[in-house]
């Protein structure tokens, strides 16, 4: 007997169960990711590291919990980044049972609890083991001066900061950002012993150990307007510290860097186009003793998975990863609507696709899920390539797969490389309530350019029947939707909306033109392109006309603001961690100073000021006329709360229709990543908006 289902509903989100950060052993027999879930009554997430280990047919076995983290006062911990030392006999992860995140190390052999490596100050981040797994090198701020208070003297120091850098915020980062710079320190595993590498008055991130251990590579901005320029560069050091050697020179940024196996090469993601928002990631080579860059791309894409969702936890790695020969790289790439795993080469720089769902196709098929997150990759004994991958659909948050590949292309075209599904996290709850899956379409904006869009029917379709509608816009601009899992989509269509979304101009997924489209243009064509959605939205037979509904957020929140001043055709809109005057988000913003001249092809504050107001939602709050709830929190210091303030108070005072919800304590990713219960307060919200005002 098939299963009843039920309407999916708000507080299901604390039901979802989040997969990432997969990682595979050096024999490949073991195979161990992050599990994140909600714990509703703390009002927080919790993460422990789950392990699959492959039996002699191939298959990996059930999965199993492998850590079981506790804070000091008793909640569960969050613990991820799990890491195999070369040899395969530790794995080392970060963990908060102690308060900041540390290192902690369980030994595979042995088995046992977990020994806690580190206890620093201020925690760590960015972790990798040497070759000959005694070490590890990772990130950290530097130690705070011990400071003296005078008998009879007050200590002012958390009242009072001296602000002298320009990058003093950061969303996510409550006050002001600490200005101690961040290095590169050493542990040995053995003993504990700490030692700092790099030293000055520079961030230095993402270290990466030379095959025979003795240099690290990492990246770092040290020139002396580093704070205007965002171009880090690759450096390397001595493991035991001393004089840094620069291996690119501020052409364009880059990061992640790796070493190849036969120590030749270092791998780095990035491009050399300078300051520019749009440019592609590329995969590039660098001679390990130093030397011009060596490009490996012969596509208009951006290494990553871009593909935005409202449930994901994956902090996994994109790649590059080297193969054994030194000649090939892999990688994550979006290719408009999916995303998969792909590889370039040295000796045919030629980008194709290694495992994943096919690009362009729209109705995607075969048992790949079309996004692919992080993944991790061996080569196995005999030459084939075990892959793990962190997958999504749009009715699946995520799981963990596995597939060993036989041959150089193995994709849903392909039976000889058989797919392996490890994880089925959400099955319980995703099979007992009714999901709809995205309908995808091409439609044309007014100047004829071809976009990608999607509809969603609600739950329950009727033939005949006619029901209001709710058109969605990514954030970025530079951001995408694609095949992916949206909560707020789906709780949407289960209130009785259709749900429709497109990839405007300016979405990445696209190349460099496409993303370009909306430089020094916000308000304009990418503006078309929304109203020639509303357009083909307004003729689907089962849509009620005047019943339609905007709502986006960050970028998304802009073009709403946009849309309620320059059209009444919408019956209702919900802004959502918005941006209203672009002039005042200049000095506010975390990154208004730069975003703003990106953004404004160039435009900095005083040179164009009457243009920046033209292109500001705020001038023209006279003309709105469609019931307007704007959706911000206290702490969002990427589109700050002043502009959901001057907005409201713009509307209210003109005797608009408005209100304003108002989230403490959340940043920027209240949708994603906010506590659980304002998470669920945000999503009932937006449905009572709408349907106030679309079926009221």
């Amino acid at each position: 007997m098939e299963k009843q289902k039920r309407p999916l509903t708000s507080r299901d989100l604390w039901s979802l169960r989040f997969t990432g950060d997969p990682e595979l052993s050096p024999s490949g027999k073991e195979l161990v990711w992050v599990k994140t879930w909600v714990n509703a009554e703390k009002n927080q997430y919790e993460s422990a590291i789950y392990i699959s280990r492959r039996d002699e047919s191939g298959k990996f076995g059930p999965p199993s919990r492998l850590t079981y983290g506790k804070k000091q006062n008793g909640d569960g911990a969050r613990e991820g980044s799990p890491r195999f030392s070369p040899d395969g006999s530790m794995l080392a992860f970060t963990s908060n049972r102690s308060g900041k995140n540390q290192l902690w190390i369980l030994n595979m052999k042995e088995g046992g609890e977990a020994r806690q490596l580190t206890n620093l100050e201020d925690g760590l981040s960015q972790f990798t083991w040497s070759p000959d797994s005694k070490r590890i090198a990772f990130c950290s701020r530097e130690p705070k001066p011990k400071k003296e208070t005078k008998p009879g003297e007050i200590d002012t120091s958390k009242d009072v900061t001296v602000i002298t850098h320009l990058r003093y915020k950061a969303n996510g980062v409550p006050g002001v950002v600490d200005p101690r710079p961040v290095h590169i320190y050493t542990v040995e595993v053995s003993t504990g012993e700490i030692r700092q590498v790099t030293t000055g008055d520079f961030h230095d991130m993402s270290p990466a150990f030379s095959p025979d251990g003795k240099m690290i590579a990492f990246i770092s901005a040290r020139e002396p307007d580093r704070e205007l320029r965002m171009i880090p560069d690759l450096w390397v050091i001595p493991h035991e510290g001393g004089e840094a050697k620069r291996y690119t020179f501020g052409k364009g940024p880059v990061h992640a860097p790796v070493y190849s196996p036969d120590g030749k090469w270092i791998a780095v993601l990035g491009h050399q186009e300078g300051e520019v928002s749009t440019a592609n990631i590329e995969v590039m080579v660098v001679p390990a003793g130093g030397g011009d860059i060596v490009h490996l791309w012969d596509i208009d894409r951006s290494v990553g998975s871009g593909l935005g969702s409202d449930s994901r936890f994956d902090a996994g790695r994109s790649g590059p990863y080297w193969s054994s020969d030194s000649r090939t790289l892999y990688f994550t790439l979006t290719d408009k609507r999916t995303s998969g795993i792909y590889k370039t080469s040295l000796d045919i720089p030629h980008v194709e696709l290694v495992a994943g769902a096919v690009p362009g196709n729209l109705n995607y098929c075969g048992k790949f899920p079309p996004v692919t997150n992080s993944f991790a990759m061996r080569e196995l004994p005999g030459g084939n390539l075990l892959l793990a991958f962190n997958g999504n659909s749009p009715v699946n948050p995520g799981d963990i797969y596995a597939i060993e590949l036989t041959g150089p292309i193995c994709g849903p075209i392909s039976e000889s490389c058989p797919l392996q599904q490890v994880t089925a996290v959400n099955e319980e709850l995703l099979s007992g309530v009714t999901l709809v899956t995205p309908e995808p379409f091409t439609f044309h904006s007014t100047d004829g350019l071809e976009l990608d869009g999607w509809m969603m029917k609600p739950a329950g379709f009727e033939e005949g029947k006619k029901y209001p509608a709710i058109i969605e816009i990514h954030g970025g601009p530079h951001a995408a939707y694609g095949e992916a899992f949206f909560l707020e989509f789906q709780l949407l269509c289960s209130k009785g909306f259709g749900v429709f979304y497109c990839n405007p101009r300016g979405s990445s997924g696209y190349g460099k033109k496409f993303a370009d489209g909306v430089i020094g243009d916000w308000g304009g064509m990418d503006y078309q392109d929304i109203m020639s959605l509303k357009h083909y939205v307004d003729k689907v037979p089962w849509v009620q006309v005047n019943k339609i509904g905007v709502t986006g957020g960050s970028y998304g929140g802009y073009m709403t603001n946009w849309i309620v001043g320059h059209t009444d055709e919408f019956a209702a809109a919900v802004t959502q961690r918005s941006i209203s005057n672009m002039y005042t988000k200049y000095g506010v913003s975390d990154i208004g100073w730069f975003g703003n001249k990106r953004g404004f092809g160039g435009r900095d504050l005083w040179d164009s000021e009457d243009f920046i107001m033209e292109r500001s939602p705020i001038r023209y709050a006279p003309n709105v006329k469609t019931p307007l709830l704007i959706i911000h929190s206290e702490q969002d210091y990427r589109c700050p709360l002043e502009q959901a303030e001057q907005w409201y108070v713009a509307l209210k005072r003109l005797g608009k229709t408005v209100e304003f919800v108002k989230f403490a304590g959340e940043n920027h990713e209240l949708s994603r990543s906010g506590k659980p219960w304002n998470r669920v307060e945000r999503l009932d919200h937006i449905v009572r908006w709408f349907e106030k005002y679309l079926k009221g």
